[in-house]
């Protein structure tokens, strides 16, 4: 069964490569027109732009999600924190070593 597969598998690759090699990249190039399409006129710079000589504005964006508003998220109490747990076991004649994690409360 594995050499049939490996057999079906060369030439596939075979063929993958005798199509590649036919349809070339010169061939594939040969379908796009060459005249003023779309995309050029989308690499040109629009010169309305630039008519007016004002100097280009910057704004200052805050992408924190509550920036200013860090008063209300403090947190008083408590939350949750993770703890490793490890234990010894008898089992089949010797020692083993269980280790898991547990939550616990952190007070703040």
């Amino acid at each position: 069964m594995e050499r049939r597969l490996f057999l079906t598998g060369m030439l596939g690759v075979a063929g993958a490569a005798a199509l590649a090699s036919l349809a070339g990249p010169s061939k594939a190039i040969a379908g796009i027109p060459a005249g003023n399409g779309i995309l050029d006129e989308l690499d040109k710079p629009d010169n309305a732009v630039f008519e007016d000589g004002d100097q280009p504005e910057v704004e200052l964006v805050s992408h924190r999600r509550h920036h200013g508003h860090w008063r209300w998220r403090r947190r008083r109490g408590r939350r949750h924190g993770w703890r490793r747990v490890c234990r010894r076991v008898w089992r089949h004649g010797r020692w083993h070593r269980r280790c898991w994690r547990e939550r616990f409360w952190i007070w703040l």
